[in-house]
């Protein structure tokens, strides 16, 4: 390990480490496990070992390209924009280090007061670029730091400083909240162990696909 790195930098030196399933990964941005495999193999993600894990960056590249394809981007136009941005900004990981957005049709970056749409290679951007899903990923120090991968209105993020990247609630992983929830326990317990909110519970649940609102359960009685 880097004797350089701080101990509150250790989780940047996990950036790169293959941490996903592909069709975990593939769960996260919404979109087919093959598809994560073709992106790679056709460039518009760069090139990866098929059948390996994805790391954070490649992860939050694959969020930034569904959200983009989702927007009614072609992957021409994605891939073009990706390539551009990797030489303009010096970066393997353009997607996850430089804060993008779209209108569905270019994907633009930006560049100090201006927007450089990189799939016209670095033409300036005069209208107003929009993208609801971009919204998602917030940044800091040039890297998508935090992922609200379920959406802006959700609680649920993946947050590489949180957890190893394993999606979670205020600290919580997700995958333990159901467990507690499988294993009989009620929304109130839940919470009350792991200091949250019922509706975080709930969310928490609902990503991992479960309908607390389907099952009514009577808080344990100490």
């Amino acid at each position: 390990m880097n004797a350089h790195v701080g101990t509150n930098d250790l989780w940047r030196s996990r950036l790169e480490l293959p941490n996903y399933e592909v069709r975990e990964a593939a769960k996260y941005a919404d979109v087919h496990s093959a598809t994560v495999a073709r992106w790679h193999k056709n460039t518009t993600l760069g090139a990866r070992e098929p059948h390996t894990k994805l790391s954070y960056l490649q992860l939050i590249e694959l969020a930034v390209a569904a959200a983009c394809k989702e927007a009614g981007m072609k992957l021409a136009d994605i891939r073009a924009a990706r390539a551009y941005f990797a030489g303009a900004f010096k970066t393997e990981h353009p997607f996850a280090t430089v804060q993008l957005m779209t209108d569905g049709v270019d994907l633009a970056a930006k560049a100090g007061a201006e927007l450089l749409i990189g799939n016209k290679s670095g033409q300036l951007a005069w209208n107003s670029i929009i993208g609801e899903r971009f919204k998602e990923f917030e940044y800091e120090g040039g890297l998508a730091t935090r992922w609200h991968v379920a959406g802006v209105a959700s609680d649920v993020i993946i947050d590489p400083r949180v957890r190893f990247g394993a999606p979670s609630v205020a600290g919580v992983p997700t995958w333990a909240v159901k467990g507690r929830w499988e294993a009989g326990e009620s929304l109130q317990d839940i919470a009350d162990d792991f200091t949250l909110l019922e509706a975080q519970v709930a969310a928490a649940l609902k990503f991992e696909g479960v309908d607390a609102s389907a099952t009514k359960r009577e808080p344990w009685s100490h």
